[in-house]
């Protein structure tokens, strides 16, 4: 299946790009899609994704076809679901 990846700030600019698309095997969950993202754009990207410990941060936010979604609850992802994952803004 296949789903579209949408990066903001921190993590497009570790990722070298700000979006792109993946053919995933069916019934893929979003924690799995996360590790793999982290292990294939490196530890500049992984820190804003994964702890050491392979847990989420908890700074992520992430929105499954625009609607916001709790890291802790196991979601599957579906052919044609678009997966945006937004790092909080820094500045004043």
């Amino acid at each position: 299946m296949k789903v579209t990846l949408r990066y903001t700030s921190q993590l497009a600019a570790a990722a070298g790009r700000s979006e792109e698309s993946l053919e995933l095997p069916d019934g893929t969950f979003l924690v799995d899609l996360l590790e793999n993202l982290a292990d294939a754009h490196g530890p500049e990207f992984a820190k804003f994704v994964m702890s050491a410990e392979g847990v989420t941060v908890t700074t992520l936010v992430v929105a499954v076809n625009g609607s916001q979604v709790d890291l802790k609850e196991k979601i599957a992802l579906e052919a044609g679901s678009e997966v945006i994952l937004i790092t909080p803004m820094s500045g004043g």
